[in-house]
């Protein structure tokens, strides 16, 4: 099959990780192309013909190789090639399916305290109209029984903070040198190290300072009438998939975002206590070890 470019890196994870953020800031580098489609979602779909329960319109699938290898058909000069699927980290077959296709490409992982990516998780999905329940703990406590009844990974909130194992696949099956691990919190407070860094491990110039001032796909609730119909056109993709960002300027996007979302209720600090508690302490001290890095605050 004749391609003229394909991935040198791939970002995969985690879902509601600033991986959207990284994205923006990385696609600014002169020397570093990202696919205009930013979740291609490429080897979630590759031989697969299954259906997930999901809440309102599904988007069109990437399901081809042929497909795939077209988003980087506007390649150029660019000498670090990559696209931003964060569900390729919880998907049990991605690792393996990169590796085939992909051997040499290099692996970027963004993660975040597992309660509090969640929570975001759950805000992301009561935004866009596609959670029904109104409680994130009973919508935790319905998990299990989601899962089992074949509902998306979207809604697999709790399953999807087990960062060991989902790493583990590709530790298993890449070269460690082949691997980043970025924290939610360092990209965050230092985007502009943290983007640096990743210039670094891609082997572009790292010199280079891309605008890392605005966070994006940040969660929020829907406010008044106008924010519930935004609401419900997104849902069912009735607003054009458009970088406001190019044609608006910052001041009125911002003013554009207050209107449509109001601040989500903060989840409490016992609570995220007790879950990592309950469901992610042994996981978090294996992924210390796997990683390499210091996790206690997640603790």
């Amino acid at each position: 099959m004749k391609k003229t470019s394909e991935p040198t890196f791939i970002i995969i994870g985690a879902m509601k990780s600033a991986t959207t953020s990284l994205y923006t800031y990385l696609k600014q580098h002169p020397d570093l192309f990202m696919t205009h489609i930013k979740e291609p979602m490429f080897f979630n779909n590759l031989n697969k013909h299954k259906d997930f329960v999901v809440k309102g319109r599904k988007p069109k699938k990437i399901t081809t190789l042929k497909e795939y290898y077209s988003l980087f058909n506007d390649v150029k000069k660019e000498t670090a090639i990559g696209e931003a699927s964060p569900s390729y980290l919880y998907n049990k077959q991605c690792a393996a399916l990169i590796n085939k296709h992909l051997p040499k490409t290099k692996i970027i992982a963004i993660i975040r305290q597992p309660v509090e990516r969640a929570y975001s998780n759950y805000l992301h999905a009561k935004r866009s109209d596609r959670e029904p329940i109104n409680n994130f703990e009973d919508a935790l406590n319905s998990e299990e029984k989601r899962i089992k009844n074949n509902w998306s990974p979207l809604y697999h909130y709790k399953a999807q903070g087990f960062y060991y194992k989902q790493l583990k696949r590709y530790y298993n099956l890449f070269p460690k040198e082949q691997i980043k691990i970025i924290l939610f919190k360092d990209l965050i407070t230092n985007p502009e190290k943290v983007t640096k860094e990743v210039f670094k491990f891609l082997r572009i110039d790292n010199t280079f300072v891309a605008d890392t001032s605005k966070k994006a796909n940040v969660s929020g609730k829907p406010k008044g009438l106008f924010g519930w119909l935004i609401m419900k056109m997104r849902k069912y993709n009735l607003i054009p998939n458009i970088e406001f960002g190019r044609i608006l300027p910052k001041f009125m996007i911002s003013i554009i975002l207050k209107m449509i979302y109001a601040k989500p209720d903060k989840i409490s600090n016992n609570f995220v206590a007790k879950l990592t508690k309950k469901h992610y302490q042994e996981d978090i001290k294996k992924l210390e070890t796997l990683i390499a890095k210091d996790l206690s605050h997640w603790l």
